[in-house]
């Protein structure tokens, strides 16, 4: 038996979850916020978090990212499977980016879950689960960067989704604009970092160029990306390149 917190703003899914996974003897606790589920993991630390993105306050990549942040807490080292109504390919790669072992998409299959909970608790620990998904995020990453085709990869969270639902149609991706003042608020360096990437055709190159880790860059790029109300890396490389960021000397 393991201990699972479930944190989703939908009561009928958060109930319908806890119930289910507590069929495999599980004890869940329940949380219907991210700041509910902040102060539940002050005092506890579960084996697995079930996190729904989409909630009001706090949402799903504030939580993962207080969670995963804290080096020296037990809580970083966590399994954390995601569970969302967002299926486009950003979000899937934030998701393995920011820490996430898993992406599982609305609508989703109960036993498909139940299963990915006992995947979570089971084999290699979190931190080695979680750089394998983080690498396979950022080589899909690259090759999108590349314009090559993403083939899918082991360490890529599955698409689960209930019989005889239909399929999401893809979405076009438009960048949002940024406000002079939010790019202000930027330092120096970050915006020479944005300058970069904006201007090699990969985040790797930039990395090279710059004499830094391409991990040390996107740490930079999250916090960046958090400055300027950005919802992931991927948005922000994608808006840097179009020329949505205004220049250093207009912010």
């Amino acid at each position: 038996m393991a201990s699972v917190l479930v944190v989703d703003d939908e009561d009928d899914i958060r109930e319908l979850v806890r119930i289910n996974l507590e069929l495999d003897g599980h004890a869940v606790a329940t949380a219907h916020d991210g700041h509910e589920a902040l102060d539940y993991l002050t005092s506890h630390v579960p084996d697995v978090i079930v996190l729904d993105v989409m909630m009001p306050g706090l949402d799903g990549w504030g939580v993962l990212s207080r969670i995963k942040s804290q080096r020296d807490n037990p809580v970083s080292a966590v399994p954390v499977l995601m569970l969302t109504a967002r299926t486009d390919d950003m979000d899937r790669l934030r998701g393995g980016i920011e820490g996430a072992i898993r992406y599982i998409p609305k609508p989703f299959s109960l036993t498909d879950l139940r299963c990915e909970v006992r995947a979570a608790l089971e084999g290699e620990p979190e931190p080695v689960k979680r750089r394998r998904v983080q690498h396979a995020a950022l080589e899909q990453l690259a090759r999108m960067e590349r314009g090559d085709a993403a083939p899918p990869t082991t360490a890529r969270p599955r698409l689960t989704k209930l019989e005889g639902a239909p399929e999401a149609k893809p979405k076009q991706y438009r960048p949002p604009a940024v406000a002079k003042d939010a790019m202000a608020t930027l330092s120096v360096k970050q915006r020479e970092l944005l300058g970069m990437v904006a201007t090699t055709p990969t985040v790797r190159e930039a990395a090279e160029r710059l004499c830094v880790s391409r991990s040390n860059v996107y740490a930079s790029l999250r916090r960046i990306a958090r400055k300027l109300d950005m919802k992931s890396v991927p948005e922000l490389v994608a808006v840097a390149r179009q020329g949505g960021l205004p220049a250093a000397d207009d912010a």
